[in-house]
């Protein structure tokens, strides 16, 4: 059955049963509920005193309107076929058995203390009581909130048979959780990488060992050359592993460190070029 056929017989079904279902059992509810409050303290109360003193309403009313309505909202939320996040239906599922558990023992606590007799509730009973409208007010709230927030991880939302969810990795999350409804595939999990790891990867990546100057390499081969040895391109080559134009630049140089009667071992001064020293000649020439 496609999903519009599911939506259709959805918006066909009768509720009359639900309506003769729920008539008695909600005047039986109510019962319970405004008895119980009514032995745990709840009572006649003015909410605007100073404004409308006349006005009074018996605060025993809010345990059946505030727990059994919580519980039908949040298993209408739970059994719902609209797409809505994982997180909500899980915490509406939970939260409603909770709810209607809740319900099932104050209904007991009731016709157990109207039996024995009792008129005011022991403290225990009061304590249990006191409490329901605040725990029905955070469940409410939460549950809002979840609904509405569109930012909320669905990672963990709920898959149905055949539906894939997003890794934990980073990478995006499937469709809404919605009963009957295939989710598109996830992309791979290398497609989406946080930019923060990329960024730490490129500032722990190695930089590049500087390339040593024709002058360190000349220092190199100074201090290894003998006077019996012939500084030619491939011998310079062999002891720096310098590139070919670079050995031939440094054999003239140890050469001309020969002709000026430079010893090995001497510090190394910068060599001239031959433009410059054929000038210094001729200036020395025309003195």
């Amino acid at each position: 059955m496609s999903t519009t056929d599911v939506r259709t017989a959805r918006r066909g079904a009768r509720r009359w049963p639900l309506l003769v279902l729920a008539a008695p059992a909600s005047v039986s509810i109510w019962a319970g509920w405004v008895g119980l409050g009514t032995m745990a303290g709840f009572g006649l109360v003015h909410p605007l005193p100073g404004i409308t003193d006349a006005f009074t309403v018996n605060s025993a009313i809010t345990l059946p309107i505030g727990v059994e309505a919580y519980s039908a909202y949040a298993l209408g939320t739970w059994l719902s076929g609209r797409p809505i996040p994982g997180t909500a239906r899980r915490f509406a599922a939970w939260s409603s058995l909770a709810a209607l558990a809740l319900g099932l023992v104050g209904q007991v606590i009731y016709h157990l203390l109207t039996t024995l007799g009792y008129q005011t509730a022991p403290v225990a009973v009061v304590v249990f009581v006191a409490c329901l409208p605040v725990l029905v007010l955070g469940a409410g709230a939460t549950l809002h909130h979840l609904l509405g927030d569109d930012t909320a991880d669905q990672r963990g939302a709920q898959a149905e048979p055949g539906e894939q969810t997003g890794a934990d990795d980073g990478s995006p999350p499937a469709e809404l959780d919605a009963p009957g409804r295939p989710a598109l595939p996830a992309p791979p999990a290398h497609a989406a990488r946080p930019a923060a790891a990329r960024s730490a990867r490129r500032s722990t990546a190695k930089k590049p060992t500087p390339r040593p100057s024709v002058e360190n390499y000349l220092t190199q081969v100074r201090a290894v050359l003998a006077p019996d040895v012939d500084p030619t391109p491939a011998w310079c080559r062999k002891v720096t592993g310098c590139g070919a134009g670079t050995a031939i630049k440094l054999a003239a140089a140890v050469a001309a460190d020969r002709a000026e009667g430079i010893e090995s071992g001497e510090p190394a001064r910068p060599q001239l070029s031959s433009t410059t020293r054929s000038k210094t000649e001729r200036g020395h020439e025309a003195a």
